[in-house]
């Protein structure tokens, strides 16, 4: 095996060697250079990418003693290359070889063919031309004037692909003429097929990357989104993330089921009226992803985007089907942005052609609006799906929660009317139990009198009158529980009519301690009255009715001691009220019932009906004349055994 053959299978398992170690596609760049140079003993070996727009940038450089300056990270225009000659380069994989010495570019035929470079070889010819024919041609003199103002006499350039399109080339520049035989080519040919599937490699590889950071954030993000917590305070949360996440410099998340919106960095100064009006005017379902001053729509609301640095605008439709939820909106600042062009001034006179081919050397864009990649717009619709869902569970959540709530509280209704009803059902059952024997008692009374009167079972006229007196008070007593049954019947019907007058309070009291004086003596308990109002505006009917009762269930209920009645203003009170009150020292009541006293047919516990007797229905009667005049009425009590006092407030009015 000859000395060349060793060189080559050397250079190829060493680049072989060097892609299948390292993932890091600048360190195998920065290696094929270096390799290819010493392959080649060239002067210099760089390695020009094309961007999207068909520009280029020396991306990996290696030079031999400086016999050729340095090209590394300077960008070229698009229109250094033509466009027909990345074509050829394209579809052929033509490698292109240059002597400057013999003006040629493999030159073989006399006829002159199309330059690339002059503009008479246009894309069409390309594609239509044999091969062999758009092989052949002259180098251009613009060219050559190029090359030969850099020091370079000679070339070599080889196409790198990726996906059938043109990723770069490999180009080999050397100071004096040199030769490149077959061998060398096919060899150089090798490695570009390495370095192109090292590319494509690295490619998969940042893709991989990408969408692994994507799917993390993404999955960070919907596990916030979904978490048990309130999906308020997760937003707040998630709108910070999502301005991270995208190199955005502030945003906001509008929702419709939510007042208020979330806000995170600089904001435009708009309205909520106006968001809506730019909403209403955008897509309903596809995200608008524009620069502000570029888009129309926003040209009547410039003027607060102008007093910010916001210069693009990503806003994202939350939706389920064709129902809008709400609106996710990022905002992002403008950017500075450096470019150096070959041409930029250096003292190395072999920069002196590159100098003059380009008007702008050194480029500064100041406020460039940034752009939005397939990344950022991947990204954005996976978490604005993840919102739109995030915000549905919540929604269905909620009411999900209301009809619990609902059912719960009807629940508590109905099994509230159910103790309620069971509770009046067994208060009407007792009702029934104890009037039917206070009916029973003056009724069989007065019939055991009456029959006795009838039947002439009296000794003399003494006896006589007491048989009568006996039977009268049976009957008033009989018809004194009618007529509170019948007050109750007719104060629930609303028949009760309240005719107010004004009362002199003083003599009407007077009259009502006389109706107890009787009770008041044969009990040996003290009845007091004192009061600090002299008249009332109020229907003495109803009071005289409510005191009475009060008054009765007081000597009822108290064996000893006294019962005082007090009247007095209520101070600072409007409209004016009168406050009354019946304190006794009787038997007391429980605090666990005290407010049930009020209710029909409500007597305390068994034992005390049977010993003190009565239907239950005077307070009762008291609590709904008190309403019907206006007022309120309540019970006060320590306990058993610690007395009474019942107060109610009249209007003064």
């Amino acid at each position: 095996m000859d000395k060349l053959s060793l060189n080559q299978l050397n250079l190829l398992n060493r680049m072989t060697s060097r892609i299948r170690q390292s993932l890091d596609l600048q360190e195998i760049l920065d290696t094929t250079v270096k390799e290819a140079r010493s392959f080649l003993r060239t002067d210099r070996v760089k390695i020009y990418k094309f961007d999207s727009e068909g520009n280029g940038q020396v991306i990996a450089e290696s030079i031999y003693k400086n016999r050729l300056p340095s090209l590394l990270g300077l960008h070229f225009p698009a229109g250094d290359i033509p466009p027909q000659a990345r074509e050829l380069f394209c579809q052929a994989r033509v490698r292109s070889i240059v002597n400057l010495e013999a003006q040629q570019i493999r030159l073989s035929e006399p006829d002159r063919l199309p330059s690339t470079a002059t503009g008479e070889l246009k894309i069409a010819q390309v594609r239509q031309h044999p091969l062999s024919i758009l092989l052949q041609r002259p180098v251009d003199p613009c060219h050559v004037e190029y090359l030969t103002l850099m020091g370079v006499q000679s070339s070599l350039v080889v196409p790198i692909l990726q996906d059938r399109s043109l990723w770069g080339l490999l180009i080999s520049h050397n100071a004096r003429t040199k030769k490149v035989f077959g061998n060398t080519l096919r060899v150089l040919q090798t490695v570009v097929n390495q370095l192109e599937i090292a590319i494509s490699q690295s490619h998969l590889l940042t893709q991989v990357k990408e969408k692994a950071d994507r799917e993390m954030i993404i999955n960070q993000i919907a596990g916030l989104l979904y978490t048990p917590a309130e999906i308020e305070q997760a937003l707040e949360i998630v709108l910070q993330e999502m301005v991270q996440a995208t190199g955005s410099s502030g945003g906001r998340l509008c929702l419709r089921d939510l007042a208020n919106c979330h806000t995170c960095g600089a904001q435009p100064d708009l309205s909520m009226q106006e968001w809506d009006e730019l909403l209403a005017r955008l897509p309903p379902t596809e995200p608008t992803i524009v620069q502000i001053d570029r888009a129309p729509i926003f040209a009547p609301y410039l003027s607060a985007f102008a007093e910010t640095s916001i210069r693009a605008i990503a806003i994202l439709p939350l939706h389920y089907q064709q129902e809008i939820l709400g609106h996710g909106i990022l905002f992002r600042n403008a950017i500075d942005s450096e470019r150096v062009w070959a041409g930029y001034w250096e003292q190395d006179e072999r920069q002196q052609r590159p100098r003059q081919s380009f008007e702008e050397w050194h480029e500064i864009q100041k406020g460039k609006a940034p752009e939005w990649t397939q990344r950022d717009r991947e990204l954005l619709q996976a978490l604005s799906h993840h919102l739109a869902m995030a915000i549905l569970q919540d929604r269905l959540y909620r009411r999900e929660r209301e009809q619990r709530l609902l059912v719960e509280m009807r629940n508590r209704e109905l099994d509230t009317a159910r103790k309620i009803a069971e509770e009046a059902s067994r208060l009407k059952s007792d009702f029934l139990s104890s009037t039917s024997h206070e009916l029973r008692t003056p009724l069989a009374s007065t019939l055991t009198y009456l029959k006795l009167l009838k039947e002439g079972f009296y000794d003399n006229p003494v006896e006589l009158k007491e048989y009568i007196e006996a039977a009268h008070l049976s009957a008033e007593h009989l018809t004194q529980i009618i007529n509170d049954i019948l007050d109750i019947a007719k104060i629930e019907a609303g028949r009760m009519q309240v005719d107010k007058e004004r009362l002199d309070l003083p003599p009407f009291l007077a009259k009502i301690h006389d109706l107890f004086r009787a009770d008041s003596v044969n009990r040996n308990i003290n009845l007091t009255f004192e009061c600090e109002v002299d008249r009332i505006w109020t229907d003495d009917n109803r009071l005289r009715q409510v005191l009475i009762n009060l008054l009765s269930n007081a000597f009822k209920f108290t064996e000893r001691g006294e019962i005082c009645v007090r009247v007095a203003p209520l101070l600072d009170a409007d409209p004016p009220m009168i406050r009354f009150s019946v304190s006794d020292t009787g038997i007391g009541v429980d605090p666990k019932v005290q407010k049930l006293l009020f209710e029909a047919f409500v007597q305390g516990e068994g034992s005390m009906r049977r010993r003190y007797g009565g239907t239950g229905l005077g307070l009762t009667i008291c609590k709904k004349l008190v309403e019907v005049m206006g007022g309120e009425i309540w019970l006060e009590s320590e306990g058993k055994n610690c007395g009474t006092t019942v107060t109610f407030l009249l209007p003064d009015l």
